[in-house]
């Protein structure tokens, strides 16, 4: 017989971007109300319940006590991962205070009012963009090369 298993996956993730990781816990739930399984809204409450109740703290992995509240609530702890985060996109460098690059044409803007000034990058930055028509574009200074590959 194929048991069922209902994992109720935490992704606890760290609100320092420096760690740039985040736990990924799995418990089993192991109570059966009416011969089914609990939702995953129920499995959050009484993880935020054991955090509360034992100070441990979601960025941190999981403690024993966390373990013993989390089993007493009916989910039984099956494993921790500690999961590296994507990188995270940074701002283009070289873009001068109060300018944007124009996500449609690769030039470097700013707002004047109700209108934009757009000029293109200095011809050392390279901007990478998407045209209004799809194609993939990269755009130095004033040369624009734009293709389908």
């Amino acid at each position: 017989m194929k048991k069922l298993i209902v994992a109720a996956a935490f992704a606890l993730v760290s609100a320092s971007p420096a760690l740039a990781s985040h736990y990924d816990i799995t418990f089993h739930g192991t109570q059966r109300p009416a011969g089914h399984h609990r939702s995953l809204a129920v499995a959050k409450a009484a993880s935020a319940s054991c955090f509360t109740q034992t100070g441990t703290s979601p960025e941190d992995a999981p403690t024993q006590a966390y373990k013993d509240c989390m089993n007493a609530q009916g989910f039984r702890w099956i494993a921790t991962k500690l999961l590296k985060d994507p990188p995270a996109k940074h701002e283009a460098s070289g873009i001068p205070a109060g300018h944007f690059i124009d996500s449609d044409t690769g030039m470097l803007c700013r707002n004047s009012g109700g209108a934009a000034i757009s000029v293109p990058p200095p011809n050392n930055m390279t901007v990478r963009y998407t045209s209004k028509h799809g194609l993939n574009c990269t755009r130095t200074g004033a040369m624009s090369i734009c293709s389908n590959l």
